[in-house]
């Protein structure tokens, strides 16, 4: 997952979840930002 604000590659997520059972939502941090990748 790249980072939108300075573009660096993020590798491992912060924290990972299911939202339901098809949907799998992973956290990351870079930049002092929070950004969210939706895994189906």
């Amino acid at each position: 997952m790249n980072c939108p604000n300075c573009g660096k590659n993020v590798t491992t997520p912060k924290k990972e979840w299911d939202l339901s059972p098809k949907v799998h939502v992973k956290l990351y941090e870079c930049c002092g930002k929070t950004f969210r990748e939706y895994v189906k």
